[in-house]
Parts: structure tokens; C-alpha cells; sequence
């Protein structure tokens, strides 16, 4: 397994006791602002002429400039917004990424907390994912990844289930208003989907573990984080017994 984790669990902590998001300072900036220079041509000719326009031709040539400036800032907003998103997407997989996933999880707890609805966060990582990359290459392991990522897709509620790639080969879902034992079942749907992909899914060395747990009343999202991870581990750890018995000698 390769395991990479950009950043310690513990260095998220600070950000989560105060109740913020640990990438506020690097949140995009809020640009609706700027609409208010539409109106700066028009204040400008007051403050030089001491009068309000007189012609028909100066009203228009105030309501041209406006307009311009509008769709000057509707761009840059648009550009702005882009760059957010860019910013919280995985390149490879298209899925949502790390910094997405520290935003999405304190807000999606809290409106847990505060709706009295159930939220489930499972923990996907693949089994033998380095050995792939090392006999097979890493266009090979990239490929597999995006399977993953597609096959996850496919199994999840469109616009409710997040997904995310948060690591080299470790993925997170989090399914609100889903128990534990529905989120087991996401799972299922990902492992079939996954195994009508390439063969190294259904005949091997590929395999997923993963994690499933449900968010407990007055629970942050470190401890609910910590949860996860320990119970995909433990679905690893079960995985490879199971094929240290398949493959020993009767």
C-alpha cells in the first residue's frame, strides 16, 4: 500500500476546535464588491462638473461605461470562481480534492449536528496499488485510479454523496443523511463496478479496503476522521489474511 497523507491529522485540529475552516486564509476572495465601480464614471463627472448630465448623449455615454465595467467585473468574478474550483479538484481523477475535503467535512458535521440527520464518512484505499505502479508503471496506476474514481461516481447520489481523492491512493465519500450500514452498501456498489473495469480489479493483485463509520452525536470531524481511518485499516488488515490463507499451501 502507498500511502501519502499531505498533511498529519493533527495539524488540522486548531481549525476544527475553533469551528473555521483550516484553508480560510486561503479562501477565495469575495469579488461582488467591484459591481460598485459601474457607478464610478457617473460620480466622477459629478465631482468634476458639479452637475448631474444634462443630454441625452452624456446619459449615454454614463450607461455605456457603466455597462462596460459591469461585464468587466462579471468576468473577473467568473475567472475568480474558476480558480476556486480549479482549486479544489483533483487533476487526475476530477474528483474533489484534499483542501476540499477539510472545507467540506467541518460544514457538512455541523449541519449534521444541527439537523439531527445521520452523515457517513468511509475511507477507500487500494490494496497492492504500489506493486502495480512498480511492474506495470505508473500510466497503469494512474489508470486504475481514474476506474476507481468513475466507479465511485456511479455508485453515489449526484449532487448530495461528495467524493474525494485525499491522498496517492486513498479516496473519501461523504454520504449525508446515510447510516453505517447504508454506507456499507456503497461500498458493495463501488467494489461491483470496479471489478467490470480492468482485470487486475476482478483477478488481481488489485483490491479496495475500506472504512465505514457514522458521525456520533456531539462527534468533531477529527475524531470522525480518526474513526475512518482506523476502520479501513482494519478492513486491510482482514484483506491481507485473508490472502495469505488463499495463497497458502493445503
Amino acid at each position: 500500500m502507498e500511502r501519502i497523507v499531505p498533511r498529519p491529522l493533527a495539524a488540522r485540529t486548531t481549525a476544527w476546535q475553533r469551528g473555521g475552516s483550516p484553508v480560510e486564509a486561503s479562501a477565495p476572495q469575495r469579488l461582488h464588491w467591484m459591481y460598485w465601480l459601474v457607478v464610478v464614471p457617473f460620480l466622477t463627472d459629478i465631482a468634476e462638473t458639479g452637475r448631474l448630465p444634462h443630454s441625452a448623449r452624456e446619459w449615454i455615454t454614463e450607461a455605456v461605461a457603466g455597462t462596460l465595467i459591469a461585464a468587466l467585473v462579471r468576468r473577473v468574478v467568473r475567472q475568480q470562481r474558476r480558480l476556486a474550483e480549479l482549486a479544489r479538484s483533483d487533476s487526475l481523477t476530477g474528483l474533489h480534492n484534499r483542501l476540499a475535503f477539510d472545507e467540506t467535512i467541518i460544514e457538512e458535521c455541523a449541519r449534521a449536528h444541527r439537523l439531527g440527520l445521520p452523515l457517513a464518512l468511509v475511507y477507500v484505499d487500494l490494496d497492492n496499488f504500489k506493486r502495480v505502479n512498480d511492474e506495470r508503471g505508473h500510466d497503469c496506476g494512474d489508470r486504475m485510479l481514474c476506474q476507481l474514481a468513475v466507479a465511485i461516481e456511479q455508485s453515489v447520489r449526484q449532487h448530495v454523496d461528495r467524493a474525494f481523492r485525499i491522498g496517492g491512493d486513498e479516496f473519501a465519500l461523504l454520504l449525508p443523511g446515510v447510516q453505517r450500514d447504508q454506507a456499507a452498501a456503497v461500498v458493495a456498489r463501488i467494489r461491483q463496478q470496479v471489478r467490470l473495469g480492468d482485470a487486475m480489479w476482478s483477478q488481481g493483485p488489485l483490491g479496495l479496503s475500506a472504512g465505514a463509520v457514522e458521525l456520533e452525536p456531539g462527534e468533531d470531524p477529527q475524531r470522525l476522521v480518526a474513526r475512518a481511518d482506523e476502520a479501513m485499516f482494519a478492513s486491510k488488515r482482514v484483506s491481507k489474511v485473508e490472502s495469505a490463507l488463499a495463497s497458502a499451501p493445503l
